[in-house]
């Protein structure tokens, strides 16, 4: 149990991201979300994007962030069958429906890459400690805590899984996805979908066992002090906003047809 909360298997101890305090990368990750559902353009949403991938480029994961802008490309394209298999029954129901997914998943991929920033970056304790001190109540930070602390788990998770089954012989990769989809589920599906059930309840015992939400903590940690860093990261992240803004007003006229689908 200890194990799951070990930070030394949670994040790389090195990278300027790492050394960010958490506070700040909480902001980013507000600030990116409230930013998301504002600009409502492509071409607004587009330079989001772009700078959500190399503020996530830092983490030095690109294999990770690969095979998740594929899950996501995937999603897309099922969203974008199921669209138009509803138009094609129902005709009435809209139009241009590939148009309209432009913006949601790009909406996604931005989110998706400040929260793989954070949950990849920042040891638990000190994102206890930051929510605690924050003040916030516990029904909000507890839920908050284990989620994030979950996307690593279930990484690994899925990693051991793999492993298991290739160990026994199994092909499994991109093409038995494709050609065995029912295999697929049977064998990787399933059991990542029961790991990470136990491993979601062993997260809300450890954190409870660790003192949180009852006044005291059974051990701490002081967050690390890096004003200079955090000071030219909130300069950064004013500087994005800016720039989402400006490309937005100065380049969203381009595709107004785009732009009103996606409202």
């Amino acid at each position: 149990m200890r194990g799951l909360f070990d930070k030394r298997q949670t994040v790389p101890m090195t990278g300027i991201v790492t050394d960010m305090s958490a506070g700040v990368k909480l902001l980013v990750t507000a600030v990116v979300a409230v930013t998301a559902l504002v600009v409502s353009g492509p071409v607004g949403q587009g330079v989001l994007f772009v700078l959500t991938t190399a503020y996530a480029l830092l983490i030095k994961r690109p294999k990770l962030m690969l095979a998740l802008y594929l899950l996501m490309v995937l999603m897309m394209g099922l969203a974008a069958l199921m669209a138009q298999g509803v138009q094609w029954v129902m005709p009435g129901m809209g139009s241009n429906t590939l148009s309209g997914l432009i913006i949601p998943f790009l909406r996604g991929l931005s989110m998706m890459n400040v929260v793989l920033v954070l949950a990849l970056t920042t040891r638990v304790e000190e994102l206890l400690s930051t929510l605690e001190g924050w003040h916030l109540p516990f029904w909000l930070f507890f839920p908050v805590s284990v989620m994030l602390r979950f996307i690593p788990t279930f990484f690994r998770d899925l990693q051991q899984v793999w492993e298991a089954l290739r160990i026994r012989g199994w092909p499994v990769g991109v093409k038995m996805m494709f050609f065995h989809p029912l295999w697929s589920v049977r064998l990787v599906m399933i059991p990542v979908l029961f790991r990470a059930l136990k491993t979601s309840e062993t997260l809300g015992v450890s954190a409870e066992l660790k003192g949180i939400g009852v006044g005291y903590r059974a051990s701490g940690l002081k967050p690390r002090r890096r004003y200079a860093l955090d000071v030219w990261a909130c300069t950064g992240l004013i500087v994005s906003v800016g720039l989402v803004a400006l490309s937005e007003w100065q380049f969203g006229a381009l595709f107004p047809t785009i732009g009103r689908s996606m409202m």
